[in-house]
């Protein structure tokens, strides 16, 4: 032993400790718990477990086979890579029908199980964006908020920020180079003129001198390249995913359950993912928005609409990926 590593497990007060152990050879493979001589070569996750079976790095790829050799191979040559493997007694995968699969499985397992090697991964990264809602005067005022699944309309959402902090600092800059109104905005409280009005920085919203229909107006243009894509389609839709020449282990298709850019699950058959229902308690998180943004736009898999099962016409927003 050369040493240890210890760690907090993300659901519970259990610590798990590393045994730093020299490499004794490759570590054994498995597909879903079931030892295999060698890895598929086929799209999926896959787990680098330590002796306990708790995972120390999560990963995806469209050859898992020639990326888990990868990882053995730079532990020759990466001081990282070989602490990892050295802990490593086994690498377990869960074979995907494609890319899309695998890029919402590994994000949803990194998550959930927060491997110790996956450091820039692992935190849920909540939504955080800019709402606008009028005052009684009639201007409208901006709003920052974080987005959780009983609260999903992002329809006249603004940005996607990974805090309240980074959000409002955005907003204060927006309103610096538009020459919008912070006070106007809620990013000031003070009696009479604001700061950049003072400045003559400030068109006069403050002061009554801009309406509140120009500033608005001014306001939502400032905002519109920032805006969130809002969910286009009404429920939860069903993505189908096929492999035209599976390996052995790889499933030929399987069916991906999403809402409101919330990813709830992957199921072997259309049946089984209608049947799970939507977890009301899911938390937006930014990875899985902008992974699901680029899987929607750019794989061009077939959708259908989880209740009825009709095909789903999936609207391009526009917005880039």
């Amino acid at each position: 032993m050369v040493g240890t590593v210890t760690y907090r497990c993300r659901h519970s007060s259990r610590r798990v400790s590393v045994n730093r152990v020299a490499p004794t050879g490759t570590p054994g493979f498995s597909v879903l718990g079931a030892p295999q001589a060698r890895l598929p070569a086929c799209a999926g996750v896959y787990r680098f477990l330590d002796s306990n079976g708790y995972p120390l790095y999560i990963g995806k790829s469209i050859n898992i086979y020639a990326r888990v050799r990868t990882h053995l191979n730079e532990a020759r040559h990466s001081q990282r890579q070989q602490r990892m493997v050295s802990a490593t007694a086994s690498v377990d995968c869960r074979p995907t029908a494609g890319e899309a699969g695998a890029l919402l499985l590994e994000n949803l397992a990194i998550k959930r199980d927060v491997p110790l090697f996956n450091r820039s991964q692992r935190a849920v990264r909540r939504l955080w964006s800019i709402l606008l809602k009028q005052s009684k005067t009639g201007y409208e005022q901006a709003e920052i908020q974080a987005f959780t699944l009983d609260k999903p309309d992002i329809m006249a959402a603004y940005g996607s920020f990974k805090s309240r902090h980074h959000a409002r600092e955005a907003l204060r800059e927006l309103a610096r180079s538009e020459s919008l109104c912070p006070k106007i905005l809620g990013l000031e409280h003070a009696r009479g003129a604001c700061f950049q009005r003072q400045l003559g920085h400030c068109a006069g919203a403050c002061v009554g001198i801009e309406s509140a229909d120009v500033h608005n107006q001014r306001l939502r243009a400032a905002l519109a390249r920032h805006r969130l894509s809002a969910w286009p389609v009404v429920g939860p839709v069903l993505v189908r995913e096929t492999c035209a020449e599976p390996v052995a282990g790889q499933p030929r298709q399987e069916w991906h359950l999403l809402h409101n850019w919330t990813y709830l699950g992957t199921f072997s058959s259309e049946a089984a993912a209608a049947q799970a229902g939507v977890d009301n308690t899911f938390m937006f998180d930014r990875d899985t928005y902008q992974i699901l943004r680029r899987v929607l736009r750019t794989h061009k898999l077939p959708l259908y609409c989880a209740d009825s099962g009709e095909a789903v016409n999936w609207p391009d927003s526009g917005v880039p990926v």
